[in-house]
């Protein structure tokens, strides 16, 4: 098998060997008469037809994909005449490097990539892609596929030519969080990069290419490029399981609910397409004629992916309960601090209006006292021990309130709501001072018989 191995792996020789080199896949004769062909400007469906017919194996596709499903035709079709006719040019030329690409030996068992796994997610991805395309009723769905079947030829491109360095990147013997920045750590490029470069030397429309090299980012999302976001979508929803490289959970449903809001498609619209991947690879590999296994075990492998789902799912639960709680328990012990804080600054005010209220008055007292003014001070006394003994009970009313207020472990505060309540509480517990203290001076005021009698 043919590698690239004596090349540099960095990313300007590995871009130069593929816009140099016409042996990247070992493409066989008929495929690069094809590419030749329609390249030319006096090009025609009967010289394209004539080259087809060379090769038994991608006339046989050809009709395969012409009579399929996707173009819903009432008549047959029989001549690669009419298939050309029907697919178009871009079709036909991107199934006959489909073709000669996707078969198991292009993927070297050193990358240790199983092919069928690799083809099963690719197809995934052409199916939604299809799918979606016609969800939202676009022109052309057969862009879409087309693109979505192509989309990660830069992949293949490495297991095919750097099996050995790309073992490296399936083992996590890389540090790096995504595939493409382990593709970077290794060769200087990523596979998006790559794809996007074969698809130019092999001179694919321009939205291929950038569906290629944009399809596991989210720039470039607007209306104008439908089918780079079609295959964006694709690939969000297939979730690629082959490399080992998974988006988590949050991020990708980030994503996929940001292109469909730009597709404008339903939630309901997505759980559909998303039920359809795997009968829509299964059928997309019938009619391309790509072994991606038996249904049997691809449902096993399904039901696999649904439980791993499953379990993902519990334990993100799990971890949000016990993040709710923490935050929880965070917050309520931050509000009884908060909380206990403003409590304690109303009581400071009373406090220190009760004590400059004393401190006021004995000044005044002192000041007729030094005057020797005792008959306006003997005048004042009534006033300025009634103003004495209210200020005295407010510091009395302060001090049981704090001594309700600080254990900050009891939580007595926990909300604004009772820290505020402050003056209200005083007031209560002021009235119930002046009660105990107008009984206490009036049982004074009462003959000893009377006041034990009472």
């Amino acid at each position: 098998m043919e590698r690239l191995a004596e090349v540099h792996m960095d990313r300007i020789s590995i871009i130069e060997q593929i816009r140099s080199s016409e042996k990247l896949f070992s493409l066989p004769q008929v495929l690069s008469e094809t590419l030749k062909e329609v390249g030319k400007e006096n090009f025609s469906a009967d010289s394209l037809a004539r080259i087809i017919l060379k090769d038994p194996s991608l006339t046989s596709r050809v009709l395969r994909v012409a009579n399929s499903a996707f173009y819903q035709r009432l008549a047959k079709t029989t001549t690669i005449n009419q298939a050309v006719a029907v697919l178009g040019v871009t079709t036909v030329k991107c199934l006959a490097l489909s073709s000669s690409i996707f078969q198991p030996e292009k993927i070297a068992e050193e990358s240790g990539v199983d092919p069928k796994a690799f083809f099963a997610y690719v197809l995934s991805v052409a199916a939604a892609s299809e799918k979606i395309a016609k969800t939202i009723g676009a022109k052309a769905p057969e862009e879409a596929f087309i693109a979505g079947l192509l989309h990660d030829v830069g992949v293949l491109f490495f297991l095919h030519h750097f099996p050995n360095e790309y073992h490296r990147i399936i083992d996590k013997r890389v540090k790096a969080r995504t595939l493409m920045q382990a593709e970077v750590e290794v060769f200087g490029i990523d596979h998006c990069e790559v794809g996007s470069h074969l698809a130019k030397v092999w001179r694919l429309p321009d939205y291929i290419v950038r569906s290629i090299a944009e399809h596991h980012v989210l720039k470039n999302v607007n209306e104008n490029n439908v089918i780079e976001n079609i295959v964006r979508l694709a690939v969000f929803l297939a979730s690629d399981r082959f490399s080992g490289y998974e988006m988590g959970p949050q991020e990708r449903m980030m994503n996929i609910r940001k292109l469909r809001t730009q597709l404008s498609l339903s939630k309901n619209q997505i759980d559909d397409i998303s039920y359809s991947l795997l009968s829509g690879a299964i059928n997309t590999a019938n009619y391309l004629g790509i072994d991606i296994g038996d249904t049997q075990e691809i449902l096993m492998k399904a039901n696999e992916e649904i439980w791993k789902s499953f379990l993902t799912i519990e334990n993100l639960f799990k971890e949000r309960q016990e993040l709710s709680k923490k935050l929880l328990e965070e917050e309520r012990a931050k509000g009884a601090i908060e909380s206990q804080n403003t409590a304690i600054a109303t009581l400071s005010h009373y406090l220190n209006n009760a004590v400059m209220a004393i401190y006021g008055r004995s000044q005044l007292m002192r000041r007729l006292i030094k005057k020797g003014d005792t008959d306006k001070l003997l005048e004042q006394l009534p006033n300025d021990l009634e103003m004495i003994d209210k200020s005295v009970q407010k510091i009395v009313a302060v001090l049981e309130e704090m001594k309700e207020i600080s254990p900050i472990d009891q939580l007595k505060f926990n909300d604004m709501s009772a820290a505020l309540n402050i003056d209200d509480r005083i007031e209560k517990r002021l009235q119930k001072i002046h009660q105990e203290s107008a009984q206490t001076h009036l049982n004074i005021g009462k003959p000893a018989q009377e006041t034990i009698t009472s």
